[in-house]
């Protein structure tokens, strides 16, 4: 049965694919590491590491960078030592605890500047047809075969449902989303429709289906974005989305298989819209720098339950909990990162998740601080630091945290790493039952031109690691989530970098990050609030599956 885009408030967003992905399980990649509490450095005796080459963030990164990059195995060795000789007699006092910090602005500011203007361009990179070409036979030999395919045109309905469904994810936060072109004196970002074909669109690269030698469809591309922009500092960034493989999964005889439904035109049409208007808001998420891990959800609960990604993604191996029975529901999923099959791509409803919201109320209101000039290298000199309150609108539709408030208090501290075996110590406090994220970032940082592999370590006001990061799952930086308090006091934060001497590489030791933490609280909403964000979640409500 067709299915009426304004009758049918059926709000189904963005699972894209940022990494190529397989024509069977289409995934694409996450990350994380926490550890067993209390676990002392000595536990940790030799990390091997091998950099991954399978996202498309690294896919899209200069070569140079991925040269730097590609040393292949490693141990851990001196840092460990490093961590173990640190001076541990000395705890901070909480009393005046960061007194006369200074903070600055997280981003350009989109409440400060105006909304971010995004514009949805159906039409420069839309001509009716694309191509592909690949080799005759499967060995790739024999003649150039270019086949000749047709691009989806939008009518102005599926313009307008993909143009609400935006809207409807982004509502909550300062965004214009518009589809007339903006004047040329205005900064926007846009997300261009039927991208698929190099050279038109954003500068990532075309998106779209990709055959093998022989004809064979060997991967799909759903979409891809120009950056990922941590606190959304260059507000003109933008996407490349493509649909259009609906159609040929409609060829290959596995569409009903899928959705549930025959391969009409009617309905090829209305999954190659929803999954145009899911992809290209995941993708602006990339954009205003969002990731796919903040699909993990609830918030405090750990790795998604599907088993995926994999707990030796992550170096050290991931070992806490996995009870992130949500994660599907999230719009930044993605195959690798959540376990998302390829209906989920159509058939979910999908919306923020709160890490996602977090994240985005940063970039409009969230502070910044310097790290101090003088050394804070071990526990006793540790730089103290006041995660500042953070107003974050629940965009949760349905789940355990639909109907609450978000307490949330975050900050992004700016750093540098300039001396081999350095180590930067920042101390932060918390209460029993909060729950942290710390999230390391230098390489993937498209603003960050002096970048390094960095290494982030969580210790317990006793001094004992209970946490450590070297690389999440999609790339060297570091990312410590979920960590919840088990008292009210301090813990402490410890970043440095791998040595690449031995490589002749020192420079890949040295560089700028950010370390972004945010703590969090959910309390149960008042029997009032209950009342009110019931009527809310009855609002917009929406169909799961499709009507057959």
């Amino acid at each position: 049965m067709k299915m009426d885009f304004h009758t049918t408030i059926f709000k189904v967003k963005k699972a894209a694919l940022m990494g190529a992905v397989s024509a069977a399980i289409f995934a694409a990649p996450a990350l994380a590491t926490t550890v067993d509490p209390v676990l002392n450095v000595q536990d940790f005796t030799s990390l091997l590491h091998t950099h991954s080459t399978s996202c498309t963030h690294w896919n899209n990164a200069a070569i140079s960078q991925k040269e730097q990059l590609l040393l292949g195995e490693r141990t851990k060795t001196a840092v460990l030592e490093r961590l173990e000789n640190l001076n541990r007699s000395n705890k901070l006092v909480a009393d005046g605890f960061a007194e006369g910090q200074v903070s600055k602005s997280a981003s350009t500011g989109a409440n400060a500047t105006g909304p971010q203007i995004v514009y949805l361009d159906f039409d420069s990179a839309t001509t009716g047809t694309y191509s592909r070409t690949f080799k005759e036979n499967p060995d790739g030999t024999g003649a150039d075969v270019t086949r000749i395919l047709d691009e989806h045109i939008y009518t102005q309905q599926e313009r307008d449902y993909i143009q609400a469904r935006f809207q409807a994810d982004y509502g909550q936060f300062n965004y214009q989303i518009v589809t007339d072109k903006p004047s040329d004196d205005t900064t926007y970002s846009t997300v261009f429709f039927n991208a698929n074909m190099p050279g038109e669109g954003a500068d990532a690269g075309p998106a779209g289906i990709q055959f093998g030698n022989g004809g064979a469809p060997q991967g799909i591309l759903f979409g891809i974005a120009d950056a990922i922009d941590f606190r959304n500092l260059d507000r003109g960034e933008n996407a490349n989305v493509d649909g259009n493989a609906w159609a040929i999964i409609a060829e290959l005889g596995i569409f009903e298989d899928r959705l549930g439904m025959p391969p009409t035109p009617e309905n090829i049409a209305l999954a190659t819209t929803i999954q145009s208007a899911q992809t290209g808001a995941h993708e602006l998420g990339h954009v205003v720098g969002l990731r796919h891990y903040e699909a993990w959800g609830p918030i405090g609960k750990g790795l998604p339950d599907t088993g995926t990604p994999p707990d030796d993604a992550f170096l050290p191996s991931y070992t806490g909990p996995r009870e992130g029975d949500e994660t599907t529901l999230h719009l930044m999923g993605s195959g690798a990162s959540a376990g998302l099959t390829l209906a989920d791509s159509v058939v979910t409803d999908r919306f923020f998740s709160e890490r996602s919201a977090i994240k985005l109320a940063f970039n409009e209101q969230g502070r910044v601080v310097e790290e101090i000039d003088g050394v804070h290298n071990d526990f006793a000199s540790a730089q103290e630091i006041k995660l500042e309150k953070l107003v974050v609108p629940n965009t949760i539709v349905e789940g355990d945290n639909a109907e609450a408030r978000l307490n949330v208090s975050a900050i992004s501290i700016e750093g540098t790493i300039d001396e081999i075996n350095q180590l930067d110590f920042y101390a932060f406090e918390g209460e029993e039952g909060d729950i942290f994220n710390l999230e390391l970032i230098s390489i993937v940082d498209w603003n960050n031109d002096d970048f390094f592999d960095p290494i982030l370590a969580l210790f317990d006001e006793d001094f004992n690691l209970v946490a450590l990061s070297d690389d999440e799952f999609e790339s060297p930086d570091s990312f410590i989530f979920d960590f919840i308090m088990e008292y009210t006091g301090i813990i402490y934060a410890a970043v440095t970098s791998f040595d690449y001497t031995e490589f002749d590489r020192p420079d890949l030791s040295l560089g700028n990050y950010q370390l972004f933490v945010t703590r969090t609280s959910i309390p149960a909403p008042a029997t009032a609030l209950i009342f009110a964000l019931g009527l809310g979640y009855l609002l917009r409500s929406r169909r799961k599956k499709f009507a057959n």
